[in-house]
């Protein structure tokens, strides 16, 4: 730009000149002398150019002496061209010649700062090798700690009893054919010596519906005043409820000489039908329900005696009682089930049992993995009740290799120019590696532009 600027101020001047040329007259003795200068500035890394113009000397009165030099006028124009066309022909390359090495220095310069820049950077993405380590423990809830005991502090809490019911519809389904009427027929014998009426003598009602007797039976003789006489069941021969007769349908003598008959009611005749009846998988449906009902009402009414430090055992201690008004099979449109539940809490020191855990998983881990692991995450406790004052604490946790900044940078120099085939064979068979994954397809930079990244899971 600045560059720019100072051709234009050359143009400018040299305008001036040809209009104060065009002013005056065509002499070489009214033309002044001009000189230029172009200098390069390291520190401001700029072309300075300077330009001089002198004014021509007021002429002489004419003398006799012969001129021996020629005219400065003809020396600065050769060929006869004027002063200031040849300016114009020696200035001008001088200033292009000047932006074009600006230009190439600049470009020069930005590739040297843009160099480093453009070697890429490979990502490897490393992922360790971790296993996740589990242990198991029985405590026991003490006044203190005791590792020799496995124990840790605690106590137990005052029972909580509950109780809760639910009616629920059932889902049972039978069927019943279609029943026969079943009743009972008195004979009298009025004979002086005993009568046998066989097991299906047929009766007939005064409505039309008959009845057959189930068994034999015998009828004893007379005794004046008093008729022989016997029951038996019987039943009707059609199915139902045009069989359930009143008493006394049946009257009158029958079947033998000196026989007659007597019907009680008849019942139980009917259609056949399909009913509901209660099932176990209702009664169970609604124990469940009761259960987890129950259990968190009771875990709530334990939980308001533990303190801040505590933590209550889950699941709880209890002991469960169900009874239900109906019993599988029987007909009912609903089952009404009732639950008691009284359950025993225990609560122990939350740091205590998590210091405990954590000091096993970690003899654990140096047992089994050696040196340069070093545990991921917080330890995972489950405990479940073993009885009244005994609990079963599981823990587990996630270990990790763990590579220091000296093995990273050792990672990073081994792999540095290889290959992607041979870098990925070179990490894999260093200890503590499970996979290797790279960002790119081209063979690895050098160790500035590799980085590591390490992904657990």
């Amino acid at each position: 730009m600045q560059d720019r600027q100072i051709q234009n101020d050359i143009d400018q001047l040299f305008h001036e000149l040809d209009q104060q040329q065009n002013q005056h007259a065509h002499t070489t003795d009214d033309i002044p002398h001009i000189e230029a200068n172009q200098e390069y500035d390291p520190n401001r890394q700029q072309w300075n150019v300077e330009i001089h113009i002198y004014p021509r000397a007021e002429p002489e009165e004419p003398t006799n002496v012969i001129e021996s030099v020629p005219p400065i006028d003809q020396e600065l124009q050769p060929g006869g061209r004027g002063p200031l066309q040849w300016m114009r022909q020696h200035t001008r390359p001088l200033v292009l010649l000047s932006v074009i090495i600006c230009v190439c220095a600049l470009v020069v310069g930005c590739l040297l700062y843009v160099s480093p820049f453009w070697t890429p950077t490979t990502t490897v993405t490393l992922v360790p090798v971790s296993h996740t380590l589990e242990t198991r423990l029985i405590v026991s809830i003490g006044g203190s700690t005791d590792k020799t005991q496995s124990q840790v502090p605690g106590r137990i809490l005052p029972v909580v009893t509950m109780s809760q019911a639910r009616t629920i519809p059932i889902t049972g389904k039978a069927h019943q054919d279609a029943q026969s009427a079943h009743g009972y027929i008195t004979f009298y014998n009025n004979a002086t010596y005993a009568q046998t009426i066989p097991a299906g003598t047929l009766l007939t009602a005064t409505n039309g519906v008959q009845v057959v007797t189930d068994q034999d039976i015998t009828v004893n003789a007379v005794s004046y005043p008093t008729l022989g006489q016997a029951s038996v069941s019987a039943h009707a021969t059609q199915a139902g409820p045009a069989g359930n007769l009143k008493a006394g349908a049946i009257y009158g003598p029958c079947c033998r000489v000196n026989i007659s008959a007597v019907n009680g009611a008849f019942s139980g005749g009917q259609e056949a039908r399909d009913y509901q009846t209660v099932t176990q998988h209702d009664i169970d449906i609604a124990g469940a329900s009761l259960k987890s009902s129950l259990d968190q009402s009771t875990t709530a009414a334990l939980q308001t005696q533990v303190q801040s430090t505590e933590t209550l055992v889950t699941p709880l201690h209890c002991q469960q009682k169900m009874s239900a008004d109906h019993q599988p099979g029987e007909e009912a449109a609903s089952v009404h089930v009732t639950l008691d539940e009284t359950c025993t809490g225990m609560v122990y020191q939350t740091q205590a049992l998590q210091t405990f855990i954590t000091q096993a998983l970690t003899t654990q881990a140096k047992q089994q993995l050696g040196a340069g692991y070093t545990p991921s995450g917080d330890v995972h406790i489950t405990t479940t009740a073993q009885g009244t004052t005994t609990i079963q604490a599981t823990g587990t946790q996630t270990w990790v290799y763990q590579f220091s900044q000296a093995e990273q940078e050792h990672l990073k120099a081994s792999i540095a120019g290889k290959s992607q085939a041979q870098a990925k064979s070179l990490l894999l068979a260093r200890p503590g590696i499970q996979s290797v994954s790279l960002s790119n397809d081209a063979p690895l930079p050098d160790v500035d532009h590799i980085r590591l990244l390490f992904l657990t899971y």
